[in-house]
């Protein structure tokens, strides 16, 4: 397993299509609604203990809904529950595409001219700078929807 797995290309093929089964099994096995999470049908009676005391919503309220709905190709539903799982589903699938087509372009340019290693090292490099890139936006995507989500419970509870 190990020779397996040092072969140029392996790690980030098996990275990458280790993210997209577990967003397929995630899809196939979960629903989601406004309110709530189902496994196979069947309701998870998971609650926010931040908002069921105070009333207000916290940074991560809806998350788990709106990267569901997301899967579930319900991008609007999942915008208006929560930006940042949106943000979140969609950055962590473009991460999984980046890393196979980096495994791709390693096992393509394992043993070719340094032409085929200079275009592995670039998109290594716009791998490193897209993470980076979406690591910021989702997170201000993140925080001002939560922001959003938050001022105006806190004008409903006034």
């Amino acid at each position: 397993m190990r020779r397996f797995l040092s072969r140029p290309g392996m790690p980030p093929a098996v990275a990458g299509i280790a993210i997209l089964v577990q967003a397929a099994l995630a899809g196939v096995l979960l629903q989601a609604d406004e309110a709530r999470v189902y496994l196979l049908g069947h309701p998870l009676n998971w609650a926010c203990s931040f908002h069921e005391r105070f009333g207000l919503p916290c940074p991560t309220c809806g998350l788990t809904r709106s990267v569901i709905l997301t899967l579930h190709g319900q991008v609007e539903r999942a915008w208006r529950m929560a930006p940042g799982g949106l943000a979140l589903t969609l950055g962590v699938l473009f991460v999984a595409a980046g890393v196979l087509l980096l495994a791709g372009v390693e096992l393509w340019s394992a043993n070719r001219s340094t032409n085929a290693r200079w275009l592995e090292h670039k998109i290594k490099m716009g791998l490193q700078a897209g993470a980076l890139g979406y690591a910021g936006v989702s997170t201000v995507v993140w925080l001002t929807g939560w922001a959003t989500q938050f001022s105006t419970a806190l004008r409903a509870v006034h």
